[in-house]
């Protein structure tokens, strides 16, 4: 899982990246707020790093999980009870 975390982490940067640079465009254009919404490279470019921080936020849960499941199969073998969820 570790490979997946650092691939979305580079491509996260490279995307923060490309968004900066046509956000500054569109500042010097004179292009702001609602109108930037309007245009079609902004628009793709914000949703792919919209997509991207999604994908990391499922990869931390998924990282959690099973450490968890780890501490949980530890703590079996070493003959540790399991406390009691409500």
């Amino acid at each position: 899982m570790l490979k997946d975390r650092s691939r979305i982490e580079r491509q996260l940067t490279f995307s923060q990246q490309q968004l900066s640079v046509i956000e500054a465009k569109l500042e010097t254009d004179g292009v702001t707020g609602k109108a930037r919404t309007k245009n079609p490279v902004w628009r793709k470019l914000s949703a792919e790093h919209r997509q991207l921080r999604r994908r990391l936020y499922a990869v931390a849960a998924l990282e959690k999980r099973e450490a968890d499941a780890a501490q949980r199969k530890a703590d079996k073998a070493n003959g540790v009870a399991a406390p009691v969820e409500a």
